[in-house]
């Protein structure tokens, strides 16, 4: 089972902030986050008319990922409100498991509060501790400045560029990979 034990965190603004695993009734949450980032711009890879997750099948994802040992799922809450969350899904193949990609969501009202940085130390040391991982991967647009400057910061190394990778607003914009060791 791909689980942590909660972690409690105050914020440099005093707040309380709980990051733990993902549970299947936060999904109803997980999916009015999601649609409200995608609404906002450019980071993401879907459009708004392209996402399609339901609470339902949000649910069973959650609880796909608490099931297997190589993914995990996590939530960052203050009070009852799911403020972000981000989830490492490793590949389901022999060769491949031990490594994987990550994806991180924000509500906007609650970035540059550090809640992002915890959530990634949080999948990081997970990843330390896993049996399964060896390696976290990402991919970002070379255009979000901020997040290159976050992943650099905690030690991801650029591993590649895919150069034209997405096309945003009709222009085309690279994706950087990035990716640390956890062992």
């Amino acid at each position: 089972m791909s689980t942590i034990v909660p972690e409690h965190h105050t914020l440099k603004n005093g707040r309380k902030l709980t990051i733990r695993t993902a549970l299947a009734k936060d999904a109803s949450q997980v999916v009015k986050l999601m649609k409200g980032v995608i609404n906002e711009g450019p980071f993401t890879l879907y459009e708004s008319d392209e996402y399609s997750s339901t609470a339902k099948s949000e649910a069973k994802r959650i609880k796909r990922f608490k099931d297997a040992p190589g993914k995990i799922y996590l939530v960052a809450v203050i009070k009852d409100e799911i403020t972000g969350f981000i989830s490492f899904d490793n590949w389901d193949t022999r060769r491949t498991t031990h490594t994987g990609l990550f994806s991180i969501f924000l509500k906007k009202k609650f970035r540059s509060m550090g809640i992002g940085k915890l959530l990634v130390k949080s999948m990081l040391n997970w990843g330390r501790n896993n049996s399964v991982n060896r390696k976290i991967s990402l991919a970002v647009f070379s255009t979000n400045k901020n997040a290159i400057a976050l992943y650099k910061k905690l030690g991801f190394k650029k591993e590649g560029c895919c150069p034209r990778d997405m096309i945003i607003d009709g222009k085309y914009v690279d994706s950087i990979l990035m990716y640390k060791y956890t062992k």
